[in-house]
């Protein structure tokens, strides 16, 4: 199962929260899980290499002064969590604000509501690997896809961090997450035929930095179009659905501390 839930949050107190808060927030979520389920939060902290759930930033944050935001306790913040797998998404869908409160960082919040759905935000939303997959198999190819990277992206290629989004990190980073989690793969096969034709044709985009705790790193933000540079239907179909996917899985590196947050601009 895939999930994605929105929780709003309203700050106690007036507070501080620094811009890159995404280790932050991936200790928030793990408290969320531990006072559910102890065993599933210490297996998701300890999940290598990949995490089976995402954790945004606080989504609507605005007010800034130098590197922190400030927080309003009148204003209420938007914070998302997904779940790539069952045990994951059947908690994130369970909570509601009897949860308790939510600590990022310095900054104390309530619970205001929870969605699940995307009637009840457009954030939320469920699906499912296989309905995903069928339903991807009678749609009519796309011609071309733009993603917009909400949040800092980069990749992990050896020992460093690539901050652009080839396609062949791009779609590879999905492939991986799919066959992952997947109930069965996309395959190597494919994966390799998608490197070979799908081409970057337009783009708008910008760097930022990012403090990751003891790390730093550079990622990139904006709306990137892919097209194919070749008629293959299945192949086109594999990047509409993984677009798609994409708006659970995230894309690239650290997705559970804030960075990759992509969605499918559909124009």
């Amino acid at each position: 199962m895939l999930s994605a839930v929105v929780l709003n949050l309203q700050p106690v107190t007036q507070a501080r929260l620094p811009v890159s808060h995404g280790r932050f927030a991936y200790a928030a979520a793990l408290e969320l899980f531990l006072r559910r389920d102890a065993t599933l939060a210490r297996a998701l902290h300890e999940a290598r290499p990949h995490k089976p759930f995402t954790v945004s930033p606080l989504l609507d944050a605005q007010e800034r002064e130098g590197n922190e935001f400030c927080l309003h306790p009148e204003q209420v913040y938007t914070w998302r969590l997904t779940g790539l797998i069952n045990k994951v998404s059947e908690h994130l869908l369970a909570f509601t604000p009897d949860v308790g409160g939510v600590r990022i960082g310095d900054a104390v919040f309530s619970i205001v509501n929870v969605a699940t759905t995307a009637e009840e935000h457009p954030e939320a939303g469920q699906d499912d690997y296989t309905a995903l997959w069928e339903r991807w198999g009678r749609v009519t190819p796309p011609e071309s896809v733009t993603l917009h990277f909400l949040t800092p992206t980069t990749f992990r290629v050896g020992r460093f961090e690539q901050p652009f989004p080839l396609p062949r990190w791009v779609f590879g980073s999905l492939v991986t997450l799919w066959d992952a989690f997947a109930p069965y793969p996309i395959g190597q096969g494919l994966k390799d035929l998608m490197e070979e034709v799908i081409i970057l044709s337009n783009w708008r985009g910008e760097t930022r930095r990012v403090e990751l705790g003891n790390h730093r790193t550079v990622g990139f933000t904006g709306k990137f179009t892919y097209r194919l540079a070749e008629r293959l239907p299945e192949v086109s179909r594999l990047m509409g659905m993984l677009s798609e996917f994409a708006f659970y899985s995230g894309v690239g590196w650290h997705t559970a501390h804030g960075m990759g947050q992509t969605r499918w601009v559909r124009e």
